[in-house]
């Protein structure tokens, strides 16, 4: 894989970055909620992520330029299972950055977490991030009706999830789909 891509803990040099890019309309339309943040609830949400055993935030790197950020929440060492959440901020990032931000961000979370199991949550409507999650090997597991508000209407959640044995399979083929420039 490319090795000008890489991650890098979240950190408060990164903070108004991550702030410009979650209340950007593109980010905050496929979110659950999609009011602007203030940079006192970023500032909160940066030292409750920072002090949490069960949150991982990684910022993703283009040699020098950060493009995206990934993040591990509910991190469940009992049960060795997470849920995540990601998003390609940087709206010039190159072709194929959210792929291999997702390779980099699960390779990381099974790897060196040990977990069994990675969760995700996708609006219904967000039919970009499902395509994304199938290509990653993630399979529907569940609907979660009328579960959020959204657009003066309630959205289904779709539950989807990945799980170890089958990331190393489905790894392999994005790897080299990567390392051809594809």
């Amino acid at each position: 894989m490319n090795n000008k891509f890489f991650l890098k803990p979240l950190t408060f040099d990164n903070l108004k970055t991550i702030f410009e890019w979650r209340n950007s309309e593109r980010i905050k339309s496929l979110m659950y909620t999609n009011h602007n943040i203030t940079w006192e609830e970023h500032i909160r949400w940066f030292h409750k992520v920072n002090k949490s055993s069960s949150d991982l935030v990684w910022v993703l790197y283009d040699v020098n330029s950060p493009l995206g950020l990934v993040s591990f929440s509910d991190i469940n060492k009992e049960h060795s299972r997470c849920f995540w959440g990601f998003y390609i901020g940087e709206e010039k990032a190159p072709k194929g950055a959210g792929t291999i931000m997702g390779v980099l961000a699960l390779d990381k979370i099974f790897q060196e977490s040990g977990m069994n199991k990675v969760c995700a949550e996708v609006i219904d409507s967000n039919s970009g991030s499902i395509r994304y999650h199938k290509k990653l090997g993630f399979e529907q597991e569940g609907v979660l009706a009328q579960h959020v508000w959204k657009d003066n209407q309630f959205k289904d959640v779709i539950r989807m999830a990945l799980f170890n044995d089958k990331w190393q399979k489905v790894r392999t083929g994005l790897v080299n789909i990567q390392e051809r420039g594809n």
